[in-house]
Order: C-alpha cells, then sequence, then structure tokens
C-alpha cells in the first residue's frame, strides 16, 4: 500500500475540534429543547418562530465558544465553561460608587455586564447587554433584566433582587461558569441558556469594556 495514502486522514476522522463543536451542538440541543418544552402556555404562539431559528444560533455558539481565546475550560459535551469556584460569591467585594464611576465612564449599547443576582438564599451572576443609556437620568437599561440606576441598583419591582456590577475578572468568570452559592457556601454550578452562552463568545477579557464585535 502507498504509504502516504496510508496517512491520509479517512472521510470518517474528525479532528478534535470537529468533534467538540459536535459535542457542543448536541448539547445546546437537548438544553434548548428542554427549555422550550417547559415554555407557559402564553409564550407557545411564538413556538414555531423558535424552533426555526434555533439551528443557526447553537451553530454560531458552538463555532464561536471553539474561536474563543480564554483562560477558561471547555466542557464541550456539557456545553459548558468551567474554572476553579471561588469560595464566596465575588460580588460581595464591590461598592457602590466603582459601579457608579465605571458605568458613567463606559455605558454604552452592546456593553456586556455582568447581573448578581440573590434570591431564596442563592447567589449567582448572569451575563447581559446594555440595550439603553439614561446618561441624564444616570441609569441604564439591560436586555433582558431591565433597569438599573449605574450605581447598580435596581429599579424595577421586577428585577428587586438584582443588582448590577462592575465587569471584573473573578465576576465574569464566575458568571461564565455558572458558579452559585446556597447561604454562602459553593454549590452546583448552572448551566448558561444560549443567550448567556453567545455572550460569553463576545468578551474582551484585556478590556471589558471594549466587548467583540458580535460574529454572524
Amino acid at each position: 500500500m502507498d504509504k502516504s495514502r496510508s496517512q491520509q486522514p479517512h472521510f470518517w476522522q474528525v479532528s478534535e475540534d470537529n468533534q467538540s463543536y459536535t459535542e457542543l451542538c448536541n448539547a445546546l440541543y437537548e438544553r434548548e429543547l428542554l427549555r422550550l418544552s417547559e415554555l407557559p402556555a402564553e409564550q407557545l404562539v411564538n413556538l414555531a418562530g423558535r424552533l426555526a431559528s434555533i439551528t443557526f444560533y447553537i451553530r454560531r455558539a458552538a463555532s464561536n465558544i471553539l474561536q474563543q481565546q480564554v483562560q477558561l475550560q471547555l466542557d464541550s459535551q456539557n456545553a459548558s465553561w468551567y474554572n476553579p469556584q471561588a469560595k464566596h460569591c465575588p460580588a460581595r467585594k464591590q461598592k457602590a460608587d466603582q459601579i457608579d464611576a465605571f458605568y458613567q465612564k463606559y455605558a454604552k449599547p452592546g456593553l456586556i455586564v455582568p447581573i448578581y443576582i440573590m434570591q431564596s438564599n442563592q447567589e449567582y451572576i448572569v451575563l447581559d447587554s446594555i440595550d439603553e443609556v439614561d446618561a441624564a437620568g444616570l441609569k441604564v437599561h439591560c436586555n433582558h433584566h431591565g433597569w438599573f440606576a449605574m450605581s447598580g441598583m435596581p429599579l424595577q419591582a421586577d428585577n428587586s433582587v438584582k443588582y448590577l456590577l462592575k465587569p471584573a475578572k473573578a465576576i465574569m468568570i464566575a458568571a461564565c461558569c455558572g458558579h452559585q452559592w446556597l447561604k454562602q457556601e459553593k454549590t452546583t454550578p448552572r448551566l448558561l441558556n444560549l443567550r448567556e452562552l453567545l455572550l460569553t463568545c463576545r468578551l474582551n477579557w484585556r478590556n471589558f469594556a471594549k466587548p467583540i464585535l458580535e460574529k454572524v
């Protein structure tokens, strides 16, 4: 047999990246289909449209995740980022004046931001993005979680257990990895939804104030 031909990869052999891509897509499909199956009845009217677009967003998320250069480990089988978890939630170290100074300087539409949630003795941090800035009113509107003062305080009844944080490495690691604390003790990380995973791919770890432009 020709040695050069014997060393060529067969069509069924895949690279490590291709295998990771397949694992990511499978994990995301399972996660998103489960999430859609749990939608309340009033949201089912939009189900057909969501199902029609799910393949596009899952493929984009999987591709962007594999291209992301971060100091986090990727668990492709669970479509999750991994990093050792801090003993206590890092959000507790932030002060209102630090948060306010950051957003007065850097707040703009498209900025990816961390939001701290404390509910039933459980703490965690989620990612969102700013879609409106009211400089005169010293407040910003986050796409999914609503209005916050630039100092971090919630401004709506339906987000009263949430606080806007200043992006920082420890904060963003906790958000990307789904770290959670129950009664101030580490507990099982949560799985990020597809929207949050897409946001993790746009983080600029050298300068959180300048997120990476969205890939299309």
